[in-house]
């Protein structure tokens, strides 16, 4: 047998309530974390994606404690 596929995975900058990131999972990939600094989206974020790492500063977010994707999204002002 070879090697099972391991899944792509996506990260989320300036999240949101998560639209970007509900739609990369419809698509299969999985999300490594999210950052986002608004209290009520991270509170729909724990709901909608309970297992996912969350940030609240993206000042102190980098390769030092996040995890490599292979896609990386940004949402925009509402």
């Amino acid at each position: 047998m070879g090697d099972p596929v391991r899944p792509l995975t996506h990260g989320s900058l300036f999240t949101g309530i998560g639209g970007f990131d509900l739609g990369f999972e419809w698509a299969g990939f999985a999300t490594a974390w999210q950052v986002e600094i608004s209290t009520y989206c991270i509170e729909v974020l724990k709901r909608r994606f309970p297992g996912v790492p969350r940030y609240t500063d993206i000042t102190e977010c980098g390769a030092h404690n996040l995890a490599p994707v292979d896609v990386l999204t940004g949402g925009f002002p509402c």
